[in-house]
């Protein structure tokens, strides 16, 4: 019976000696870089795999900014918007930081992006909503007025929460 393995041990600089302790202890059978920081040399010779993490969404990558079709992304859902006539406007980055998230419009949005009546909780047929990338506003016509509406829309990750 094996002591080690299927275990990855995060570690960072200046922390070699607990680094050792724990991978003895758990039993790991690897260790990676915390958060893309660099592992001091006894870390790296204690015979163990060594992972290193990868951010493509880490502070200036500027190799990500030129393949946005690589950049991890995430579907974020708008704010309830109460309809007052046929027409309603929700505004896709309320509440979200545009520093943080972009909407992706490379991606059709009416293949991928949802704008659902709340009240009914009908999905809106594509052909009834436009999106104005000037604004990032969805424009709902044929909206019911006193009915809320949404938007589930692809955002690009722009830089990572843990940063």
């Amino acid at each position: 019976m094996t002591s080690t393995g299927r275990f990855t041990l995060p570690s960072e600089e200046n922390f070699a000696e607990k680094t050792k302790e724990l991978a003895e202890l758990w039993g790991a059978d690897a260790i990676r870089n915390s958060d893309g920081t660099h592992l001091d040399e006894s870390v790296l010779a204690l015979g163990k795999k060594i992972y290193s993490a990868y951010f493509p969404t880490r502070a200036h990558n500027e190799w990500i900014t030129l393949h946005m079709d690589e950049t991890p992304q995430v579907y974020l859902l708008t704010g309830r918007v109460l309809a007052e006539a046929d027409v309603v406007d929700v505004p896709l980055m309320d509440g979200f930081f545009e520093e943080q998230l972009k909407p992706n419009r490379d991606a059709d949005p009416h293949k991928y992006w949802e704008v659902v009546d709340r009240t009914t909780n009908e999905v809106v047929d594509a052909s009834l909503w436009t999106l104005d990338e000037d604004t990032d506003t969805v424009h709902v016509s044929g909206a019911t007025p006193m009915h809320e509406y949404t938007v589930s829309f692809l955002a690009y990750i722009i830089w990572d929460p843990v940063e």
